[in-house]
């Protein structure tokens, strides 16, 4: 019976100086490996672009396999993630991954990363939730991380770049505290099966309706969407809403309504204008949500 996701590469693989040594995660798009560069004598991770829905690899092999019918598709995601690697090099921030080197191998392309070592944000709410308190992260702790998100943010959009992928789980958390943004979003925005249209891959709760629609305007202003849903999970501890059914019946003034006691107004009005259904009513950049996150 033929796979129905591609295998990840087996430890011990070497790639333009790099050994696999573990198998991190595999998601819709690509799959992460911790690796080690003798070289350097450093870990480092590598993210493999490798689309789950348009190729096939068995066990033990290097090469996906890659139906006619999702040649084009594949050809124009990993262009897509080649210019994401490509512009992130270039970026040199301590909010934001550093992208060391790309690799061209085995029919795709390798984005070879600083290892950070840390939790996710998303892991750093549930181990506070499991205190059970109505306010999960303090006030001061969600001002001081996002602070430097949205640093690294506008950096990001300095480059014309967008994450689109905004979430928790892509906010890592080091030792000291500091956030660092990995795990951006543009390879997600590949040509359909059987058109040249753009499908939207997004992650339910934290995508602007923009980002959730086949020909949505993204620019900063979906991002600062992200950045507001990211914040009310650390207040509330789950993921808000999807957006395409605000429009419907829109349950997130409840949630807010919840932690008024919890929460000053000004950091619950500022999380509300960034999840405004409309664009024009958000923040519309990063810097400007900085701003208005931090005055007092």
């Amino acid at each position: 019976m033929a796979p129905v996701s591609p295998a990840p590469l087996a430890e011990g693989t070497e790639i333009g100086g790099y050994r696999i040594l573990q198998h991190l995660s595999s998601g819709g798009f690509s799959i992460v490996y911790l690796a080690y560069s003798e070289q350097s004598d450093e870990c480092v991770a590598i993210k493999e672009y490798m689309p789950a829905d348009r190729v096939l690899r068995r066990p033990g092999d290097l090469v996906p396999y890659i139906g006619a019918e999702h040649i084009t598709a594949y050809k124009i995601g990993l262009a897509a993630f080649f210019e994401e690697a490509r512009i992130l090099a270039g970026i040199s921030h301590p909010n934001v991954t550093q992208v060391l080197e790309l690799l061209r191998a085995n029919e795709t392309i390798y984005m070879v990363m600083q290892f950070i070592e840390g939790e996710s944000l998303q892991k750093c709410i549930l181990r506070h939730r499991k205190k059970g308190r109505i306010a999960v992260l303090p006030e001061d702790a969600i001002t001081a991380v996002f602070t430097r998100v949205l640093d690294g943010l506008h950096e990001v959009h300095g480059h014309k770049l967008l994450h689109l992928d905004l979430k928790p789980t892509n906010i890592i958390l080091k030792p000291d505290g500091a956030p660092t943004l990995i795990d951006f979003g543009a390879a997600r925005r590949t040509v359909g099966r059987e058109s040249t249209s753009v499908i939207p891959m997004y992650t339910p709760g934290y995508a602007a309706p923009e980002a959730c629609e086949r020909d949505g305007t993204v620019g900063a202003w979906t991002d600062v969407y992200a950045i507001g849903a990211c914040i009310l999970a650390c207040m509330s501890a789950k993921a808000p809403q999807e957006a395409p059914s605000r429009s419907r019946e829109d349950l997130v003034s409840l949630s807010f309504e919840i932690l008024e006691r919890s929460y000053s107004e000004r950091l619950l009005s500022v999380t509300k204008a960034c999840l405004e259904l409309d664009p024009r009513a958000r923040p519309q950049s990063a810097r400007e949500l900085r701003q208005r996150l931090t005055d007092r």
